[in-house]
């Protein structure tokens, strides 16, 4: 249009021009001709042109099962509370496909380039350091500490008092934000912003406190040197796998500084409508209905045209069944994961076919595994003839077990075909998974062969009922029958799961007593009470989360409840219950605060996860660290994995930019990037 006009103006120039020429300048006329006749203009029609109608604001609605109670980010981690901050932040570092990408952060921090180097500093007696053995204590007499250079147990030295101070190596990382980032608000984004999460997640006042305790435990500093540059610094000795994440999500301190801690779980400013960088700005919140949510014009990737929608509104629904309605009558356009699609997975299929929507399956972080209690609490004292029979202390009737119970079938039966059986606590996307372990597909005659050498016996040649103890003398009675209680929480999916693996271990002589508890918090007590962790079980469904750190914690000697040999070092969130400091910590045993409850021991698998534990993935022997836990505790089997649970969303069939991921702590992570109708085409 810009050029028509130019072009208009051009020519009507000309026209003029040449009549001003015609006039002022002549012709000499013929001594005969007639008078010449003036010369006229052509006529010019204007055109205008037609206006157009401003385009109509886009908007996006994501319709959800659940409603967060808080959008305070340090007040909690519920699935829907991190569906919307999705809109709200975005980063600062996503984990995506198992691995780690920066988003506000120019890069993540590496050794190879500098930006994470250890650094050696000299120790004084008295100082707090992470020993040899990945513990934290102080550097005093009898500690097993690994000197500057030293980086595995074999050279560490044990300190005597003649030492005086130490050199030790500290972890320093340095993060750099991108440049010019802003609030929504449009005030810069700093450091300094990070360095205020971190003081506010310091305060035991702050929920997410006893999550991060560990690690704030071993941070020595975290300090801002510049406008978007923060750095990290480990204690002594403290190598730390995941340093790369030691980057603490900015909050807005140029608007929450001014509160404690404490008044931020109940401002309406941080709980409703938290200031962010992300996509979209929250304008409205009605309890039950909606949140709606605006473009965030100082967004750092506006430039980019994102987000693609002008409003953002969640919905919140009641049943699966009326997300699915909403979905094909257009009053959604997303349905995440918080609502219970797995629920009605047949006709969201049948809707597929049918090209009204569009079904996501993917596998999730979350995992179930079923825990064997190899040493109740009762044999702590040895194994008396009268209590439960020492059931699982051959490794051949854990395995056998494995063989025994048909996983697959309750992956197709209870989960639709759309969970996975896991072998290993390590995903398989992982660069970590060891391919290489042993597996246990549902086998019953391999399960039978090895109870029967493992001295369980079909005595009377009847499979229907449990097969009898018949072997050497052990901490067994001749003659016991093979009755294992299992335990799980009582839902429809777990009963469904537990008549499968009834009837599939039946199928080897194992009788299953099932029994389903109404109250988890009961089956998952604490100990001495509970019945888990209080070691006074059989077989118990343990639902897990898989983790950015070594998991195998959860297997190690020193974490086994009422033990007598957890400390409060290995529980550090509990400083504050029992009103302990860090000097005294060694020295105060937790009894039944650990979390193995299988009360496995294996020194060699202690001595990896160690090593793992205080090993950064640059390291050489990470990876076959790594590799050895996986195999020793496949072969091992105080817990048997079963599944890593399922996530489910849709959309409408003509949407775009909808990517889930198995391991993104939501769906909904490149919210920015959605976009339906013609624009998908």
């Amino acid at each position: 249009m810009r050029r028509f006009w130019l072009l208009f103006v051009l020519l009507l120039s000309t026209i003029l021009l040449a009549a001003c020429h015609a006039q002022t300048t002549p012709a000499p006329a013929s001594p005969t001709a007639a008078a010449p006749r003036p010369t006229q203009p052509p006529a010019v029609t204007l055109i205008t042109p037609t206006p157009q109608p401003t385009p109509a604001p886009r908007t996006l609605t994501i319709c959800m099962g659940k409603e967060p109670q808080s959008l305070y980010p340090l007040a909690g981690d519920t699935q829907a509370m991190r569906s919307v901050l999705a809109a709200v932040y975005e980063g600062p570092v996503e984990y995506r496909t198992f691995g780690f990408q920066p988003v506000i952060l120019e890069k993540l921090p590496n050794v190879a380039d500098g930006d994470a180097a250890f650094v050696q500093v000299e120790v004084a007696p008295g100082s707090p350091i992470v020993d040899a053995n990945g513990n934290l204590t102080t550097l005093k007499e009898g500690v097993p500490f690994l000197p500057a250079g030293c980086h595995s147990s074999r050279c560490a030295l044990k300190y005597t008092g003649d030492m005086g101070s130490v050199d030790m190596e500290q972890m320093q990382v340095t993060f750099h934000l991108l440049p010019g980032l802003k609030w929504s608000d449009g005030q810069p984004l700093t450091a300094e912003d990070s360095v205020f999460t971190f003081t506010l997640v310091s305060s035991p006042d702050t929920p997410a406190h006893g999550h991060y305790a560990n690690i704030l435990r071993r941070t020595a500093s975290y300090e801002a040197t510049g406008k978007t540059t923060v750095v990290w610094k480990g204690l002594p000795g403290y190598r730390d796998p995941a340093y790369y994440l030691n980057f603490w999500m900015p909050l807005p301190a140029h608007l929450w500084g001014k509160y404690a801690p404490k008044e931020l779980l109940s401002l309406p400013e941080a709980t409703r409508a938290p200031v962010g960088w992300g996509p979209y700005v929250i304008d409205d919140w009605k309890a039950g209905e909606y949140i709606r949510l605006h473009r965030n014009p100082h967004y750092f990737r506006a430039p980019e045209g994102l987000p693609k929608f002008g409003t953002l509104v969640f919905r919140f629904v009641k049943t699966p069944q009326e997300a699915l309605a909403d979905l094909q009558a257009g009053k959604c356009d997303v349905l995440d994961e918080t609502v219970d699609l797995l629920s009605v997975s047949g006709r969201l299929d049948a809707l597929q076919k049918e090209g009204k929507a569009a079904a996501y399956y993917t596998q999730s972080t979350a995992y179930e595994r079923l825990d064997l209690d190899l040493r109740p609490a009762v044999y702590d004292d040895g194994w008396q003839p009268g209590e439960r029979p020492d059931f699982f202390g051959d490794p051949q009737v854990r395995q056998a077990l494995a063989y025994c119970l048909d996983r697959q079938k309750v992956v197709q039966e209870v989960w639709g075909g759309h969970a996975e059986v896991m072998d290993s606590f390590v995903p398989k996307e992982s660069r970590w998974f060891n391919a290489k372990i042993a597996t246990y597909s549902y086998d019953p005659k391999k399960g039978a062969a090895l109870l029967q050498a493992a001295g369980w016996v079909d005595h009377d040649n009847n499979p229907a009922t449990p097969r009898v103890y018949q072997g050497d003398p052990a901490a067994i009675t001749w003659g016991d029958q093979l009755v294992l209680n299992y335990w799980a929480p009582d839902t429809p999916r777990e009963a469904k799961t537990a008549a499968i693996f009834k009837q599939s271990a039946a199928a080897c002589g194992i009788d299953l007593k099932v029994k389903l508890w109404d109250t988890p918090q009961a089956l998952y007590a604490p100990g001495p009470d509970g019945p888990i962790f209080g070691r006074k079980f059989d077989l118990a469904v343990v639902p897990m989360q898989m983790g950015f750190r070594p998991q195998c914690r959860l297997w190690m000697r020193d974490a086994i409840p009422g033990d007598g040999t957890l400390t409060i070092k290995d529980v550090p969130w509990l400083l504050k219950i029992f009103g302990k400091t860090h000097e005294d910590e060694t020295a105060f045993p937790l009894g039944w605060a650990g979390w193995n409850d299988t009360a496995y021991i294996n020194t060699s698998f202690d001595g990896y996860c160690r090593a793992a534990s205080n090993s950064i993935p640059d390291d050489a022997g990470y990876g076959k660290e790594m590799a050895q836990m996986q195999a020793i505790l496949a072969r091992d089997l105080p817990s048997i994995m079963l599944y890593r649970l399922p996530r489910v969303a849709a959309t409408r069939p003509d949407f775009c930019g909808f990517v889930p991921d198995p391991s993104a702590a939501t769906d909904l992570w490149n919210l920015a990037a959605f976009d339906k109708g013609k624009a998908c085409h």
